[in-house]
């Protein structure tokens, strides 16, 4: 699988050219974070209002498909929940993953932007998440492009270990 990066601005995901968002939102973070939090913004508070009537929970698990577009480039968004916060680990994150690929294969999205799963609190370091990530896609062969959402200093972090990694590949 490919990976290519945009900055967590809704200016850049303007600029994407692809059909599917995937981001994550937690049970219990009011308001919500990360690229949940931005969408909810173009959105004019659509997650928000739903999370208050219960509709959208954030439970770990859930999987909510929305429609994007017109006040979003996206014809499609996935939300997938993480649970609570404070349980937020290595094994939910990889959990994750396992769903969004799921899920993607299941709509059959070849590319998509994706959020890191819990990428606002750095539990799961970005480079840590990227191995993470592309090991669990070695088993979902539908994948060919993910755009990563990270910012300037993780995108840099992450492309310098993926071009070490295949030096490191390559001297073997």
């Amino acid at each position: 699988m490919e990976l290519r990066f945009v900055s967590p601005h809704m200016r850049q995901m303007d600029t994407v050219g692809s059909e599917v968002l995937a981001c994550c939102l937690f049970e219990d973070e009011r308001p919500v974070q990360g690229m949940a939090g931005l969408l909810d913004w173009r959105l004019a508070t659509r997650l928000s209002r739903w999370m208050g009537a219960g509709e959208l929970t954030g439970a770990r698990g859930e999987v909510a498909l929305l429609a994007g577009k017109p006040r979003v480039p996206f014809e499609k968004l996935l939300l997938f929940g993480l649970g609570s916060k404070a349980r937020f680990d290595e094994e939910v994150f990889l959990e994750t993953v396992h769903r969004m690929l799921e899920t993607l294969s299941g709509l059959r999205v070849r590319m998509a932007v994706v959020e890191r799963p819990g990428r606002h609190t750095d539990v799961v370091d970005a480079l840590r998440g990227t191995d993470l990530i592309l090991e669990a896609c070695e088993g979902h062969g539908e994948q060919d492009l993910w755009t990563l959402v990270e910012n300037m200093p993780d995108q840099k972090r992450i492309t310098q270990h993926l071009a070490e990694e295949r030096r490191r590949k390559r001297m073997r």
